[in-house]
């Protein structure tokens, strides 16, 4: 027997269960949210959760400050119990990049965002025991923080299934077929689904989806590594969150004293589609991370490493998302996050569903992310780019 439904949503990391939830909310009708292991099972569960609204350009601060507002207020537009950690978010820049930090935060300012500049003094006044010697500028944004990955994304299913959708964990998608005038047949490990519109939000395994539609999307799985240290007895407070550009790390507090370690540069680490795989970090990765870490906290020369972890990213060649239709199709794509999907989730999750439903997108021009730009010449280029590409 072929199910039917209006649209169906191909992976229930953040970005698929925050548009399974906005499609209930917009009235979409029959809507399935369809995952082959379980909600973020993917890159999503092993997400650092960051909430930052500092990019370099304005549209994606838009999304940015709008997704952190529906993450603080998280449990009254969801009704699930979900914690936003309201730290602050540090950023140290270069010498050579003090001009381009500037200007993005005067752009933060004029789009709403509380971000201010910092001299190095100030950045060390704020976090005590941090060495600036190397630091030409910091940005500091006093309202971001971050949540769980796994008990967010949970809560985005909960609120879209309690308004009517049906969540299918455990179904693979195997292919996508045109069925007639505007519908397509989803082939499944559970059967056929046929369906008005497709939105496929299922990571790298979105580019083989979509091959077999003659379009192949310009994205590469980087495997990255994620060091877990545990903050010396010398330490002091915990830190916010520390964007560090000069060495090309960030350092997030986690439970117990420990600090999340990984790298800023969304090329470092190494090409891997065998996303599903739970591999094991190398040592000389793990090494080299704390070590960062313990560079800019001198109290921490000897790092204790307690353990570490990988996960991919799929990387896009402008370092931004693919979004919306394929080939003026109502099948929809939502990949290439580049490690910075998280964060703006419920945003896209709004866009993808107004352009599902209306054909436009309200909050920013989800057009501007069409898949087909590569193609046309229109990439994206940041006003005001650091020396180092990084997530933003």
């Amino acid at each position: 027997m072929t199910n039917m439904a209006d649209v169906v949503i191909v992976g229930a990391g953040s970005t698929g269960a925050a548009t399974a939830w906005q499609l209930m909310a917009m009235g979409a009708g029959r809507v399935e949210l369809v995952e082959e292991r379980s909600a973020a099972a993917g890159t999503t569960g092993r997400s650092c959760a960051i909430v930052r609204m500092h990019y370099t350009h304005e549209l994606l601060t838009r999304m940015a400050l709008h997704s952190r507002r529906v993450f603080e207020t998280f449990d009254q537009q969801t009704g699930a119990p979900v914690t936003f950690r309201r730290i602050g978010w540090l950023s140290l820049a270069r010498e050579d990049d003090v001009e381009p930090l500037t200007a993005n935060v005067q752009m933060h300012q004029a789009v709403g965002v509380d971000a201010k500049l910092l001299t190095a003094d100030d950045a060390a006044e704020l976090v005590p025991g941090m060495h600036v010697e190397n630091v030409g500028l910091a940005a500091w944004e006093p309202d971001s923080g971050y949540v769980d990955p796994s008990s967010s994304t949970a809560g985005f299913v909960a609120a879209a299934e309690r308004l009517g959708a049906r969540y299918r964990p455990g179904v693979r998608v195997d292919r996508l077929t045109p069925d007639g005038a505007d519908h397509w047949s989803l082939q499944t490990s559970d059967g056929p689904i046929t369906a008005g519109a497709i939105v496929v939000a299922a990571g790298f395994r979105t580019v083989e989806l979509i091959r077999p539609l003659g379009v192949e999307l310009p994205v590469t799985p980087i495997r990255h590594t994620v060091a877990v240290v545990r903050r010396s007895t010398k330490f002091g407070p915990e830190h916010p969150i520390i964007s560090d550009r000069v060495v090309g790390s960030y350092y997030r507090p986690d439970v117990d004293g420990q600090t999340l370690v990984g790298a800023t540069a969304p090329y470092e680490g190494y090409p891997d589609p065998d996303i599903e795989q739970d591999r094991a970090p190398h040592d000389d990765d793990l090494i080299r991370l704390a070590e960062r870490f313990a560079d800019r906290f001198p109290s921490e020369r000897n790092p204790n490493i307690q353990r570490g972890y990988t996960s991919t990213y799929d990387c896009s060649p402008d370092l931004q998302p693919l979004l919306g239709p394929i080939n003026a199709t109502n099948v929809h794509v939502a990949v290439g996050f580049t490690g910075h999907g998280f964060k703006i989730a419920p945003a896209i999750g709004q866009m993808l569903a107004e352009k599902v439903l209306t054909g436009s997108s309200t909050l920013v021009d989800i057009d501007l992310f069409r898949p087909s730009r590569f193609d046309e010449g229109a990439e994206f280029v940041a006003p005001f780019a650091y020396s180092v590409p990084t997530l933003g």
